[in-house]
């Protein structure tokens, strides 16, 4: 009898823990599928899924040539690449190695204030919310904030600025932490990038088309809301590193950048603000030494600023772009 009851009492916990453990499953499945719903119907996602569904422009640049010069100078400097043109004028595209994983490095800073913004367009985070510095939020490396006492607070506008023109790696796991990995990678999945991040020490990978995705999001913010997209392209033109992207570009035209630089690696990402021919130009490398590396992006920014100036109106032209 009494092993019967012991029999009974162990089937019965059995059937209350299955129980339990399903409900749990369901409870976090619906969470999981509500935080994503809740991120998919953001006014930026759907304006910007709705925006690439459109037709470009039925003009055209040609850039036969041009993806032979800068296949010629990646072979001369060795190493390996990966890069991503868009001329945002037709929509036209040059693509080397464009789909191939690359560490991310600060790149990744681009899409993380985008999304901080796009949640923040539809009131569901407050850019004047301060936050407090924890020490796991420390991180050696680029930034003003690794210095910081424990407690100091900052807003999300503020993190957000620290992020771009500093590269600050403190100030991105501020903001982070604040809107959630998963539902980053989330976003970004939604914006329609191929690769993305495997988590922290995992891998923080990305390649070069997707690089060039995320700096026309930031094109398309200042669309749907010119306040918010500008606050993140003036952070982006305010960036502290020139030596790779803007180093290819003559003085007086306006590069928004965002570098990203580990050991081997040495990426750049850019919005040139060429007036009537803007572009967009993302460099991702792997497997060379950082001089070489910088010299090769300056290069080939260069290349592809003279080809797209070919394209530039005339009476434009003549007027505001400068000759080096």
């Amino acid at each position: 009898m009494a092993s019967l009851l012991r029999k009974g009492g162990r089937k019965k916990s059995f059937i209350y823990l299955s129980t339990l453990f399903l409900l749990t499953c369901t409870i976090m499945t619906s969470w999981y599928l509500w935080k994503q719903q809740q991120i998919s119907s953001l006014q930026f996602i759907v304006y910007f899924q709705e925006r690439e569904d459109k037709t470009a422009s039925t003009e055209t640049i040609n850039y036969n040539q041009l993806e032979e010069k800068i296949k010629s100078q990646l072979y001369r400097f060795g190493g390996t690449y990966g890069l991503y043109v868009e001329d945002l004028t037709t929509g036209n595209k040059l693509e080397i190695n464009a789909d191939k994983s690359f560490p991310a490095a600060s790149v990744i800073k681009v899409p993380l204030v985008l999304f901080l913004y796009s949640l923040a367009l539809d009131d569901r985070v407050d850019l004047d919310e301060k936050i407090v510095f924890e020490e796991k939020d420390r991180e050696a490396g680029t930034g003003i904030l690794k210095t910081q006492a424990v407690g100091s607070s900052y807003t999300l506008r503020q993190l957000a600025q620290y992020t771009i023109e500093y590269s600050d790696n403190s100030a991105t796991n501020m903001i982070m932490r604040r809107v959630g990995r998963e539902n980053f990678y989330f976003f970004l999945r939604l914006m329609g990038a191929e690769i993305i991040p495997l988590g922290p020490g995992k891998g923080n990978i990305m390649c070069a088309r997707d690089a060039g995705l995320y700096l026309k999001g930031v094109m398309v913010l200042r669309e749907l809301h010119p306040e918010y997209g500008q606050e993140i392209l003036q952070h982006l033109l305010n960036s502290k590193f020139e030596d790779r992207i803007p180093a290819g570009v003559p003085q007086g035209v306006q590069v928004a950048n965002k570098i990203g630089t580990q050991v081997n690696v040495i990426n750049d990402a850019a919005i040139v603000l060429l007036e009537g021919r803007p572009y967009i130009l993302a460099v991702l490398t792997s497997h060379i030494h950082e001089q070489e590396a910088v010299g090769a992006i300056a290069q080939i920014s260069r290349l592809i600023f003279e080809h797209h100036r070919q394209y530039v109106p005339l009476d434009i032209l003549n007027e505001n772009t400068p000759v080096q």
